[in-house]
């Protein structure tokens, strides 16, 4: 099994129904090909396919059972050892592209 395959799996084990997890997929890949940032850290000749069954698999994304609707997982914020303010990568913007 290759290794797109088994984050494909745990894709699908993580969003609990294959149906849904194909739409979230087919609707988080449209988003990355019209410039969504990753949730991820990736390679660039990953695809988009790839980036985004890691993005589930991760628990970046999960889909909104009630709406349909897509939705991300910010990742928890990063402290500093030095007691600094938190960093957090924000994702909002990712929503808003079809």
């Amino acid at each position: 099994m290759t290794t797109q395959h088994a984050f494909l799996d745990a894709a699908i084990k993580k969003i609990g129904n294959r149906y849904l997890a194909t739409m979230l997929i087919a609707k988080r890949i449209r988003q990355l090909y019209h410039g969504a940032p990753a949730l991820v850290a990736h390679d660039e000749e990953e695809s988009h396919f790839t980036i985004t069954v890691r993005e589930i698999a991760e628990g970046h994304l999960t889909i909104e059972l009630a709406t349909g609707s897509l939705l991300i997982i910010p990742p928890p914020p990063t402290y500093h050892r030095n007691g600094g303010t938190p960093e957090v990568a924000s994702a909002s913007e990712a929503s808003d592209i079809p």
